[in-house]
């Protein structure tokens, strides 16, 4: 499929220097030529988005997850948002999250990121949607959390995918 698509862009890319030198171009002929350029462009990423796995890796920086008076209701990793991977983008963003007394999300603030900033609108969204549920033998009070999400795409399986996430997660995010 690949050589398919590659072979398709090639000849997009030559009919394009006859197309220039023709300037009265009839509509038809422009028409075949962005049309070609469209299933070119819809092939390849599409081969893309096949062979190419997207994952979130949640840490609790502060307080620990251990030490945390609300956790996550639903322990399973948060999903990785549409507008970050349709633009392939992957990084990590540190969170102050507050949870109130209630349980619910008060707040969420960005503290830093790479990329800088295109992290903070889909990230702040997705954390925005959890639900917190009181640890055991915890008071229900308000609490400030540091949290870090990873972004991470690639690897040819869910699992490599994983692994390659788990090694950015250990590196530095400023």
């Amino acid at each position: 499929m690949s050589k398919l698509i590659v072979a398709l862009l090639f000849y997009a890319v030559d009919r394009r220097h006859v197309f220039k030198k023709q300037y009265e171009l009839t509509k038809e002929g422009l028409m075949n030529y962005k049309n070609l350029l469209f299933i070119t462009y819809f092939l390849s990423t599409g081969t893309f988005a096949a062979s190419n796995y997207a994952t979130v890796e949640l840490t609790h920086l502060e307080p620990i997850k251990n030490e945390s008076t609300w956790l996550r209701d639903k322990q399973f990793m948060p999903r990785y948002p549409v507008e970050l991977a349709m633009k392939g983008i992957s990084g990590c963003g540190i969170f102050k999250v507050v949870v109130d007394e209630n349980g619910s999300t008060e707040s969420v603030t960005l503290k830093r990121s790479i990329p800088k900033k295109v992290i903070a609108k889909p990230a702040t969204k997705v954390i925005k949607d959890w639900d917190w549920t009181l640890a055991n033998g915890k008071s229900p009070i308000r609490e400030e959390k540091l949290l870090r999400l990873d972004f991470c795409m690639g690897g040819k399986t869910e699992e490599e995918s994983i692994s390659r996430c788990k090694q950015q997660a250990a590196m530095a995010c400023k």
